[in-house]
């Protein structure tokens, strides 16, 4: 191990000096490995930077990089990209890419856990999605776009919930026969949730964003947003995707309300109280927010894990997924005027 990062670290070095002449390397060390994803801290005499290997195709970086840059160009707090040599946003070394980023010096936040903290973290989230508006991705760049896809991707994790559900019913475990007694109501819930959308102003809210109205950063949390003197930087924007921009809060949501072991109705409030401050939203615009709340993502993420990626399944964590999703039905019948019972 130490001969591999030792190798890693030789790299980083020789890849500064390969690609960015202009400026001398004092020190560096890894502040990350594994697999491809390598991320190097270096001093040189202009400062400390940060060199990154990204797991990531070429057309997509090209298409990330761009939007970072376009973001930090227009202030939004976001590190700036330090051009290569040749005045490249990224360079490839052995069919990987990397890029050199402003190295930024603030306090990580711990969202799920601190209020302060989460305050911070979704102000700063709410104005990176403002701040996200107009890019258009260059034209050999590889873009992702969820964009108007909420109700095919619905429908998708639907039908895989149901798919094993049936599986499940044929096999004799503890664990399949409880995913197949709760999988049941998650299904009722995927589907009120499916028609709940295609009745709600998504749609039209689609389009009067356009197709560069909002970037969803996707991975929103510790560790991709630092608080500085001048505010919240977002990091780490390898997953950058087109979208409306409630999947970012609503994730955050979640892992608060986790954290809680509640749905708590006032904390739910300030959240969005704290977001629609900077990023304004119409009451029918928060109920796509429920809708999305609504639907069983904490379950589906639980299930999909065995069934999916072939990890063994744990029936207390499946348990305590059915029985988070079944806290949230009183607040969210009552904020979308539904009749849940039984």
């Amino acid at each position: 191990m130490e001969n591999d990062r030792a190798s890693l670290l030789e790299l980083g070095v020789r890849l500064m000096a390969e690609h960015y002449p202009g400026m001398t390397v004092k020190q560096a060390a890894i502040i990350q490995s594994g697999g491809i994803k390598t991320i190097w801290k270096i001093e040189t005499d202009a400062g400390p930077v940060a060199l990154k290997r990204i797991r990531k195709s070429v057309p997509t970086v090209r298409f990330t990089t761009a939007a970072q840059s376009y973001l930090a160009a227009k202030g939004a707090l976001v590190p700036r990209i330090v051009p290569t040599g040749k005045g490249e946003l990224f360079f490839v070394h052995e069919g990987h890419p990397l890029a050199l980023y402003e190295w930024i010096d603030g306090r990580d936040l711990y969202m799920e856990e601190v209020a302060e903290h989460l305050c911070a973290g979704v102000r700063g989230l709410a104005r990176f999605h403002r701040d996200t508006a107009g890019f258009v991705p260059p034209a050999d760049g590889e873009a992702y776009d969820r964009m108007g896809e909420w109700p095919r991707h619905y429908r998708e994790m639907r039908e895989e919930l149901a798919r094993w559900k049936s599986e499940s019913e044929q096999r004799e475990s503890v664990f399949h026969q409880t995913y197949a007694r709760e999988a049941e109501r998650m299904i009722r819930l995927a589907d009120l949730a499916i028609d709940l959308l295609a009745q709600s102003c998504y749609a039209e809210w689609v389009r009067e964003l356009g197709p560069y109205g909002c970037m969803a950063h996707q991975d929103y949390g510790k560790g991709n947003a630092l608080e500085t003197d001048r505010g919240v930087y977002v990091l780490d924007l390898d997953n950058l995707a087109y979208d409306v921009p409630l999947r970012d809060l609503r994730k955050l949501i979640v892992k608060r309300m986790d954290y809680l072991q509640r749905w708590d109705e006032p904390e739910l409030d300030r959240i969005i109280g704290w977001y629609t401050s900077v990023y304004p939203l119409t009451e029918s615009q928060i109920a796509i927010l429920y809708i999305d709340m609504l639907f069983p993502h904490y379950f589906y993420g639980t299930a999909k894990n065995p069934f999916k990626k072939g990890k063994r399944g744990e029936v207390d964590k499946l348990l305590e997924s059915a029985a988070f999703e079944r806290g949230k039905l009183p607040l969210l019948a009552d904020r979308l005027g539904l009749d849940l019972g039984e």
